[in-house]
């Protein structure tokens, strides 16, 4: 089957890194397993799928790319998912790229938590696009690229699909880590997350996730690979962890994996089940150590409770050798003392720490539809630094309050970083999951010469 007979899905780029713009930064890679569980389906029924990754590429060169290789002016519509509203100016230049080589092509976009906030205002934003679909696709995709009306497939409502992600319909897919699906949703409500209302699914069976980390490894011929457990908030109980322990001490190959959760959402006493099962990282959602801004951002309605849990599972985690990247969000109404009791808190568990991200918080969305929270940024004593931004981009940076400024919470971010982690922390962490598979530490060490350390979030010394 020749390419122009394919459906190609591309995740699409952006034009600079979320955080910082630095050779590092820009060496990241992030796989788009919603693309790519979507591609899945298409594959599992029969047609030819290939998925693109758009990274940093410059993105008039990338369309040109894909139509060196044949893709483009295939009988399909091309399927751009765009993750972010980082996206948003790098989308915009590919699709008017696309339209100039192959003006037939038709672009549907989707993009769960872009799309849905406000379709209208980013139709306006994205001419070239011909459709833009709200939610998620994996029912509908078979008729989205027939453009026919088919009967809708019957797989899942809102769980995680059942089956594993086919990894080799990704181009070049042997530099990116792979996927695994746990679960979805969340619905502990805190107020900066995008699923704070979104109903947690129960994760799939232990045998089950177990079977599918040990596929993934043989998709690559690989025991080294290291899969990302996707679940916005993974929380299994004693006896899950038991079960997946003993299912995957059955296989020969023990495949180390990562995954993201809360600080309440795992007994400490599953960690050491776990860790014998392969987790070896975890992306910890602290976000603060402030009893006050813990309410403020409906993180916990008992801090000394969630501190004290929190405590508890650093330790577990160290005691089994399991990788903690504490994440901290800089909220509104963030002042000295808050930010003095985040730092005494992490100090006194910095032996339990591999590495701290630290950013301020941030509005997405179209001004219609991020209203409300914007509202509730300033009744917390924080601001947009320019609104104009919301409507221009769907990005609002801002000022925490009035003692720390937007530049300010930048500064605050690389120092606490930087107290916590070195470079090796800092590779160790990205290189698990993020840089291409073959870059090497030495690689490494010869962008940080060429970078220098002025905007790194490591100590280099």
């Amino acid at each position: 089957m020749t390419s122009r007979s394919s459906v190609l899905f591309v995740s699409a780029g952006m034009d600079k890194p979320k955080k910082r713009d630095n050779i590092l930064s820009r060496r990241q890679q992030y796989l788009n397993y919603g693309a790519l569980t979507l591609a899945t389906i298409l594959d599992a029924n029969g047609y030819s799928v290939k998925l693109f990754h758009g990274g940093h590429s410059e993105p008039e060169s990338f369309a040109k790319k894909i139509h060196q290789r044949g893709y483009l002016g295939s009988k399909y519509p091309l399927m751009l998912s765009m993750q972010s509203f980082y996206a948003l100016s790098w989308t915009k230049r590919f699709t008017q790229m696309v339209k100039i080589i192959s003006p037939d092509t038709t672009v549907i976009l989707g993009g769960r938590w872009v799309v849905g906030s406000d379709p209208s205002w980013l139709k306006s934003k994205l001419p070239f696009v011909d459709e833009i679909v709200e939610g998620l696709a994996e029912e509908k995709i078979i008729r989205l690229a027939e453009r026919k009306n088919f009967n809708n497939i019957s797989i899942f409502k809102s769980a995680a699909v059942p089956f594993g992600l086919k990894h080799n319909l990704v181009d070049n897919f042997r530099e990116f880590q792979p996927n695994v699906e746990a679960s979805r949703g969340c619905g502990m409500g805190c107020a900066f997350c995008e699923e704070r209302n979104v109903p947690l699914t129960p994760l799939k069976e232990p045998a089950l996730m177990a079977r599918q980390i040990q596929d993934v490894a043989a998709q690559y011929d690989d025991p080294g690979v290291r899969p990302y457990v996707q679940s916005s908030f993974f929380a299994p109980n004693r006896s899950w962890s038991d079960k997946f322990a003993r299912a995957a001490g059955e296989y020969r190959n023990r495949i180390f994996w990562r995954c993201e959760t809360r600080v309440d959402s795992i007994k400490p006493t599953s960690i050491s089940s776990l860790a014998s099962g392969g987790l070896k990282a975890i992306d910890l959602g602290l976000e603060s150590a402030s009893p006050s801004q813990l309410l403020a951002m409906n993180k916990s309605e008992s801090p000394d409770k969630y501190l004290r849990r929190a405590s508890d599972f650093l330790e577990a985690c160290r005691d089994n050798d399991v990788w903690v990247k504490v994440n901290v969000l800089l909220y509104a109404g963030e002042c000295e003392k808050t930010l003095s009791e985040t730092i005494a808190w992490l100090d006194e568990h910095a032996d339990c720490i591999k590495g701290v991200s630290v950013g301020p918080v941030v509005v997405f969305g179209s001004p219609k539809s991020a209203r409300g929270y914007v509202s509730s940024i300033r009744e917390a004593g924080g601001d947009l630094v320019d609104p104009r931004e919301l409507y221009e981009s769907g990005i609002g940076h801002v000022h925490p309050s009035l003692s720390i400024s937007a530049e300010d919470a930048e500064e605050i971010s690389l120092e606490t970083s930087r107290r916590y982690m070195n470079k090796d922390d800092y590779y160790d962490l990205k290189s698990f999951s993020y840089y291409p598979r073959s870059y090497r530490y030495s690689d490494f060490i010869e962008d940080i010469k060429g970078n220098g350390a002025s905007n790194l979030p490591f100590r280099v010394s």
